[in-house]
């Protein structure tokens, strides 16, 4: 016991530097509760800032699969402008045959003309 007691007059005040200069480095690398509290409150905000742009995108995202879900894939467009194509080319000859009608109907119209100035 004795030994004891003469250590710590010895190196007594030695210990107590030491150790106070331990508390104060383990108390400069950890944050207060009032810092802690506040990070955890900013992270949370922005947390739910995240959260409120991620709905919203998920919201606008099945807008938009719902006005394309209606519209016709890359098959149907291919079919519909061989339809077209189709159309294109029945009108043309269509139009062809109508040549002769119209001449007709302009030959007797001059014919009509005609007899009505007689």
């Amino acid at each position: 016991m004795t030994d004891v007691m003469g250590f710590l007059q010895q190196y007594g005040t030695i210990l107590v530097l030491v150790s106070q200069v331990a508390v104060v480095l383990i108390g400069t690398k950890f944050v207060t509760r009032t810092d802690h509290q506040s990070a955890v409150a900013s992270l949370d905000g922005k947390f739910n800032r995240a959260m409120e742009k991620i709905d919203r995108v998920e919201d606008r995202v099945a807008q938009l699969e719902s006005e394309f879900r209606h519209l016709p894939d890359r098959s149907s467009v291919h079919t519909i402008q061989l339809s077209l194509s189709d159309l294109k080319g029945e009108l043309k000859a269509m139009g062809e045959q109508l040549k002769p009608v119209a001449a007709i109907s302009e030959r007797l119209q001059e014919f009509l003309l005609e007899q009505a100035r007689k």
